[in-house]
This record gives structure tokens, sequence and C-alpha cells, in this order.
């Protein structure tokens, strides 16, 4: 598990990014006294829920079935905001190698996408719509699962 001060370090790290969707998914992570300063003024400590990185597997599980739609619609931005959130729970998770290699990507991110589905037992082939290009009316590539680092061995 990160600690508040490593979470808040990969917050700040990451403020100033285009999307900011690693520090937004990572905030949900601190107690609310840590997370108030990256949180608008209208939230409260009564309504505050920190998220359990013990379930970070379980999140990946549920979002790749958006994450692949918006590949397979070759959604671009999306796309890349999907990744990102990827880097973020990977990184919950101590994936940092894993993390910081699925940034430059192709195909919308399939190839990532579909290593992290192996790596955590989800059936990719079941997301994918088999369309392997950079461009909506591009010829469809070979698929290729990308070789990522993975630090620590995921046990079902």
């Amino acid at each position: 598990m990160r600690t508040t001060s490593e979470i808040i370090d990969e917050i700040e790290k990451h403020r100033g990014d285009f999307f900011g969707f690693i520090a937004e998914d990572l905030v949900g992570y601190l107690p609310f006294k840590k997370a108030k300063p990256y949180l608008a003024d209208k939230s409260s400590e009564k309504e505050w829920k920190v998220l359990d990185q013990g379930k970070v597997v379980e999140v990946i599980k549920s979002y790749m079935s958006f994450a692949w739609d918006k590949a397979n619609c070759c959604r671009g931005l999306s796309a890349g905001r999907s990744i990102e959130h990827m880097q973020a729970w990977l990184w919950l998770l101590g994936e940092d190698a894993a993390a910081k290699e699925i940034d430059n990507f192709r195909y919308y991110g399939k190839p990532q996408l579909a290593a992290i589905c192996e790596h955590y037992g989800i059936d990719w082939d079941e997301l994918d719509d088999g369309h392997w290009s950079n461009d909506e009316e591009g010829q469809s590539e070979p698929k290729v699962v990308a070789r990522l680092t993975w630090d620590k061995a995921y046990k079902k």
C-alpha cells in the first residue's frame, strides 16, 4: 500500500498534466484533511469516503470494458484518459515500471490494455473488436500485446 506522503508526492508530480486524471484518481485515496487542498471548496469531511487501496484491482477490472470501448471506437482523447487512469491505479499497486511504460501508446492503447488484462486475468479478446489501427479508416495491424515490466506478481 502507498503511504499518504507517497500519494501526495505523486499527485504533485502530476498536478500540471494536461487533463490531470492521474492526480484526480489519486486524491480519492487520501484522508479528507490531506485531500482538502485538491478538492472543490464545497467538499465536506462528512461526505468524504477514502477509497480502499486493496480494491484497486477491482477498479481496474470494472473500468476495463469502458477503456476498451474507447479504444475500439478510436476515441483518441478518451483512450488517452483511460491510459492515465490505468497509470494511477498501477502506481497505487506498486507497479511503477508498468505505469511508466504505458505512457507512449499506439492503436488507442490496445497493446497496453491487453497487457494489463493479461496480468490481472481479464479476457481482453472478449472486449476487443479486432481492429488495430491508429485511425478509424486505417488498415488493421496485427495484435501486439505490450511488453510491460511487472514489479509484483498478481495472485487471484
